[in-house]
């Protein structure tokens, strides 16, 4: 029977007969990391290539029941489909940060066609250089880290790229709501000196924050008052404090 185009590309061997359990495993390993290259490093690619010739040798040892040396010979194999998966994982992510600005920058056009019903609350130039300092932070978050970012076990190509994706969008909304936080002083932080007024260079830096780290963001929003169960956080963190008192007030002036 010929192979079809979903089995043509798999390897396939006949191992031994009465197997120890130790070679059995490396039967089941084989195969598992065999379907793995196929599925994420595509047949007939170099990366794949590299793999399958790995694991050809690893059956020919295991055919000549040396299955310690067909194990090393396996490891190998799975450090070079990890390395080769992390690399186009991490491809995908920058791809999808990127295709996520480009939706954002959509969505920023899209707040300025009704940003006359904002203006009460934040001007127009504002709100654009807030979305783009977001955009900014988020990108450079992004390129200084996606050399560190493990994701050389991931198999799903989609959800890897809705999470770079995901990033400056979500960086761009809640910007926003940390402007509207500090502008209403439920929460201070301190930049520079505490005798200068503030500016709304200050909201551009914080902009920048929300999108190059998502732990500064999170420190602002538990800051809230009544934004997790009422009980005031830890007050030590270098980025925020909050002006709270028995279950937490705005500060009025």
């Amino acid at each position: 029977m010929p192979p079809s185009e979903q089995t043509e590309f798999f390897l396939t061997f006949t191992p031994p007969q009465d197997l120890t359990p130790e070679e059995r495993k490396l039967v089941g390993d084989i195969v598992i990391l065999d379907h793995r290259a196929h599925h994420q490093l595509k047949p007939k690619t170099e990366e794949w290539n590299e793999v399958l010739k790995l694991l050809v040798n690893a059956v020919v040892l295991l055919q000549a029941r040396d299955a310690e040396q067909g194990r090393a010979i396996l490891e190998e194999a799975q450090q070079v489909y990890y390395h080769h998966n992390q690399t186009k994982n991490r491809i995908r992510y920058l791809t999808g940060a990127v295709a996520g600005i480009v939706v954002a920058a959509a969505v920023g056009t899209g707040f300025l066609l009704v940003s006359k019903s904002l203006e009460q609350y934040i001007g127009r130039q504002l709100l654009v250089l807030i979305f783009v300092f977001a955009g900014l932070g988020s990108i450079t978050s992004v390129l200084t880290r996606v050399s560190t970012i493990d994701l050389k076990e991931e198999t799903s190509r989609f959800s890897v790229a809705v999470s770079g994706f995901s990033r400056p969008l979500i960086a761009m909304f809640v910007a926003l709501v940390v402007y509207f936080i500090l502008d209403t002083r439920i929460v201070e932080i301190k930049l520079g000196s505490p005798t200068e007024p503030k500016t709304n260079a200050v909201y551009l830096v914080t902009s920048f924050l929300c999108g190059f780290s998502e732990r500064f963001a999170k420190d602002i929003l538990s800051r809230v008052p009544f934004g997790s169960d009422g009980r005031e956080k830890d007050q030590s963190g270098p980025t925020a404090t909050g002006e709270s008192e028995s279950g937490g007030g705005a500060r009025r002036d």
